[in-house]
């Protein structure tokens, strides 16, 4: 990071799964890696070494893509400082693709980071690891930093946001079940839900939702089929509060146009919460609503084996 270096239910069911990796860390936790990134960005921008090894440990090491070990706060500001008087002036953006707790007190941020250099349209990519470790005062500060190769993420690291949605779940309301499992597709490169909707005034619907990485816009985008004739794309968007939206435009099999704006909440470890608003159907607007979705349990006889 730190150099330069009941059908419209059942489609909104399957999106109502895909929501962020991180959740699994703490949201204050969350929220301060997020600022860490945020301060260490505006630090860089300034050329303010002090201020970034401020960010670390007193202890903590930076290695980079060589192997160069730069151990402690000095060493660290040093390292920055050099940088700053010897490379252009710029800017530094920091792609943060997952937060994981490893232990009590640990988390384990994965990114990129970009850097562009003033009046340059040049940008240089590097991949990061960075260890957190909360201090007894509260604040998260980093242990160590890892810079792995400068090489773009693969559409899979950027997937890694989403990818805690694997596995089944399920959602019950007004006499019909809507259930989805999401796993890898083959490649690695997109995730993969089915969803099928179980109703007993209507026939069972059933469909695919497809995430994967739009290298165009720079986005993860959604595509969806339904057994009906329909479909539907959308660009998901992460918000600063953690949560993400995704803008949603369906087309179904007569060609009647719908498009909404799905926000999506954490509700638990294994639930969440979304909300539909600025919803229209050919033009006209449409009321909006929310749904909770639950992890599925293992089916009673996988329990007993």
């Amino acid at each position: 990071m730190f150099r330069a270096g009941v059908l419209a239910g059942v489609i909104s069911c399957s999106w109502l799964t895909a929501i962020f990796a991180e959740e699994i860390a703490p949201d204050d936790a969350r929220a301060a890696i997020r600022q860490s990134a945020v301060a260490y960005a505006e630090a860089f921008a300034k050329q303010d070494s002090k201020a970034i090894a401020a960010l670390f440990t007193p202890e903590a090491e930076l290695v980079t893509a060589d192997g160069t070990i730069f151990h402690g706060r000095e060493a660290i500001a040093a390292e920055f400082a050099a940088g700053f008087a010897n490379r252009p002036k710029g800017s530094v953006s920091i792609e943060i693709l997952s937060i994981r707790p490893v232990a009590a007190g640990i988390l384990v941020e994965d990114g990129a980071s970009t850097f562009r250099a003033e009046g340059s349209e040049a940008r240089t990519a590097t991949r990061y690891t960075a260890t957190h470790v909360k201090q007894p005062d509260g604040r998260w500060l980093i242990a160590s930093v890892r810079e792995l190769e400068a090489a773009p993420a693969t559409p899979h690291d950027r997937l890694q946001a989403l990818a805690w949605l694997i596995g089944d779940w399920q959602e019950d309301k007004a006499g019909s079940t809507i259930r989805t499992s999401w796993n890898w597709d083959e490649s690695g490169f997109y995730l993969m839900g089915n969803f099928q909707l179980l109703a007993r005034a209507a026939s069972a619907a059933t469909g695919s939702h497809r995430i994967g990485w739009d290298g165009e816009r720079k986005q993860l985008r959604s595509w969806i089929f339904d057994s009906n004739g329909g479909f539907a794309s959308g660009c998901w968007q992460r918000n600063e509060d953690g949560t993400w939206t995704l803008h949603l435009t369906r087309i179904d099999a007569e060609g009647e146009r719908t498009a909404s704006r799905l926000t999506y909440s954490s509700d638990g470890k294994d639930a969440m919460v979304v909300s539909l608003d600025q919803m229209t159907h050919d033009g006209a607007a449409v009321s909006g609503g929310m749904h909770r979705i639950v992890r599925r349990p293992p089916e009673p006889s996988a329990q007993r084996r």
